[in-house]
């Protein structure tokens, strides 16, 4: 009877199993699967929506240091008394530069006449030995320093000229071949946006990451959705608008986010780069005047180095242009999903191909930083290379001075802490030995009070 019992109950056991396994499994595996992508969607449905308006300020970050960098640059122009020109030729011309230039010159022309006098006397005594430096050389030489005396400023305000007219072609040719002239941060939203319009492109699969088209035609920044973008005619800081041109939960935030980063980061500094040539080409025309004394001197060695030096940091800012101009027109070539880098269908494609996209992206972007240093070779790579070696020192030193203060903030705020330790120990024992001097006292009172009263 119990043998039959045991059985009944395994065949029974046996039956709702397979029930279960065959009907119950895949109902509840199919509703339990509905239930996460249901949580997984409103999940990023709501993160999207965070991670647009954070991206979006990024982006107005990116717009207000490229207008800081348009000017420092010299590619928007100043206003000065409703002239229109470049700031840097505004610093040339201000009056007080003019007026130190002035006397600047008069003190060399002195500076001159005495190297004059002084290499005339060295001629005439050592024409009795080997005629090294005839006078007529000398003569030649002050001849030389003159005609530069003179040229000096028209060198300049030529290279000025010469400066706008290159700055102002490279912003046409680069706004030709990108098809419209928008700002950085306009690029890389809408870079970041190249699979996430709403005309050619569907709701990103959560479970997959695949993006389904609805037409084969490849997105462009002169398309109907991106050219009003571009063009100014739309704002992407206007969140309705771009929710009605984007699915916010298709954008490529990794890409979006490491090239904004990085363009904040390279335009900070290239401004400052920027900010430091305005200085030192002004600190250069300055004292230009005593590199040209010199001629006579050391037949213009010197001022041959000054003039080296000279041009090369007046052209040295268009690697950086250059460079900002060309890499904004090729981020969108490697944003977009027609850009195959991996195949998408082997395992972990879809994630080595976006990897590899963020690593030309960070390359080019390393590009941009080295954009001034490598027309600064190519000019000058003797100061190329002094100025790298004073770029690593100051590195270090900043580093090492950082971690100096860190470390004695550390040992300050150990020392506090012994102190304060201290202190309270100290403390604790005065107050001890208080109350043991109470006691005493209290003790004390009580003996003398009974011998008195005996």
């Amino acid at each position: 009877m119990q043998y039959a019992y045991l059985g009944f109950v395994e065949s029974l056991q046996s039956i709702f199993r397979k029930v279960f396994e065959s009907v119950l499994a895949p109902v509840l595996t199919d509703i339990l699967k509905i239930f996460i992508d249901f949580i997984t969607n409103s999940v990023w449905v709501l993160l999207s929506e965070l991670l647009i308006n954070f991206f979006t300020a990024l982006c107005s970050i990116i717009d207000f240091l490229e207008s800081i960098f348009d000017v420092f640059s010299g590619v928007a122009p100043v206003k000065v008394s409703n002239n229109k020109m470049s700031l840097l030729q505004a610093m040339f011309e201000m009056e007080g530069i003019s007026t130190a230039f002035l006397y600047i010159t008069v003190m060399a022309v002195a500076i001159c006449i005495i190297f004059t006098i002084y290499k005339t006397v060295k001629s005439i005594s050592d024409m009795a030995l080997e005629d090294k430096n005839p006078i007529s050389k000398v003569l030649t030489d002050v001849m030389k320093a003159i005609v530069t005396f003179m040229m000096i400023p028209f060198l300049c305000i030529f290279l000025l000229q010469l400066s706008s007219a290159i700055t102002k072609q490279v912003n046409i040719a680069f706004a030709s071949a990108q098809g419209t002239d928008g700002s950085i941060g306009t690029v890389v939203f809408l870079a970041a946006g190249m699979d996430a319009d709403k005309q050619t492109t569907t709701a990103k699969d959560i479970r997959t990451g695949q993006i389904e088209k609805s037409s084969g035609r490849a997105p462009a920044f002169n398309d109907s959705i991106r050219g009003p973008y571009m063009a100014g005619t739309k704002d992407y800081r206007n969140m309705k608008q771009v929710k009605k041109d984007f699915h916010s939960a298709n954008f490529d935030y990794l890409i979006g986010f490491t090239s904004a980063i990085l363009l904040i980061l390279i335009l900070a500094v290239v401004v400052l780069k920027f900010i430091r040539r305005i200085f030192e080409l002004l600190l250069l025309y300055l004292v230009s005047p005593l590199f040209v004394s010199t001629i006579p001197l050391d037949d213009g060695a010197i001022f041959a180095r000054w003039r080296e030096l000279f041009v090369a940091k007046f052209f040295s800012g268009f690697g950086s242009i250059f460079a900002m101009k060309y890499y904004l027109m090729v981020v969108p070539y490697f944003t977009s999903s027609n850009l195959v880098l991996y195949d998408p269908y082997l395992p972990n494609g879809t994630m080595i191909n976006n990897v590899l996209r963020l690593f030309l992206i960070v390359g080019g972007a390393w590009a941009v930083y080295h954009g001034q240093t490598l027309v600064m070779d190519i000019l000058a790579p003797q100061i190329s290379f002094e100025e790298k070696q004073m770029g690593f020192m100051v590195t270090g030193l900043l580093t090492r001075g950082t971690s100096m203060a860190f470390s004695a903030a550390q040992m300050g705020a150990m020392g506090a802490a012994e102190h304060m330790k201290n202190s309270a120990i100290n403390t604790g024992q005065k107050f001890g030995s208080g109350r043991s001097g109470d006691k005493e006292g209290g003790d004390s009172g009580q003996k003398f009070e009974g011998a008195g009263g005996k």
